[in-house]
């Protein structure tokens, strides 16, 4: 914790109440940590399973579990998901958008409820007419998308990105999420 040197790269810190006395249980970092990366930008929790935004990472990896050493995308953000046992926590996926692309900032807003994750990238501005109902958003910036995420076991899967039906220049759909069970 007191090692200082990858500047604004962010933690997070799990605390538990036991009465009226608040403990750290946790340190939390990104295992591909990097200088300016804002770990802990945005934070949602459902039962024992914490999700973790850092919009700023830069790795080019794609959906899942991806090449978390691939800086070739600045700022293209990413997601982290921890769960505790008992009072360990314990790093369970590293998500990421599945058209990653620089300056997407996914990872801006997150959002959990049990075994689903939304996670935002509100400066997305996909060129593949594919993806998205053959709409060509190659003409639009910072239109934003969300992106699903679902969990079986302990296994999490990408299962739909969501982009608003209304395509507007600098609309930021995603800047902020939310999901209920």
């Amino acid at each position: 914790q007191a090692d200082n040197s990858a500047t604004d790269s962010g933690a997070v810190y799990a605390f538990v109440r036991n009465g009226n006395t608040w403990t750290q249980q946790a340190y939390l970092k990104a295992s591909n940590s990097g200088e300016g990366d804002k770990f802990g930008s945005s934070l949602a929790i459902s039962g024992d399973t914490i999700v973790v935004g850092a919009w700023r990472e830069d790795s080019g990896a794609r959906s899942i579990n991806g090449d978390q050493a691939d800086d070739s995308q600045p700022d293209a953000g990413a997601a982290y998901v921890f769960v505790r046992n008992g009072t360990t926590w314990s790093p369970q996926a590293y998500l990421k958008a599945s058209n990653a692309e620089r300056s997407d900032n996914f990872g801006d807003a997150v959002a959990i409820a049990g075994d689903v994750i939304v996670v935002g990238a509100p400066r997305e501005d996909s060129t593949d007419p594919y993806l998205y109902g053959g709409y060509d958003y190659s003409t639009q910036r910072n239109i934003g998308a969300a992106y699903v995420f679902m969990r079986t076991g302990t296994v999490w899967e990408a299962k739909s990105d969501l982009k608003p039906s209304d395509i507007e220049l600098n609309g930021w759909f995603g800047m902020s999420v939310a999901i209920s069970e």
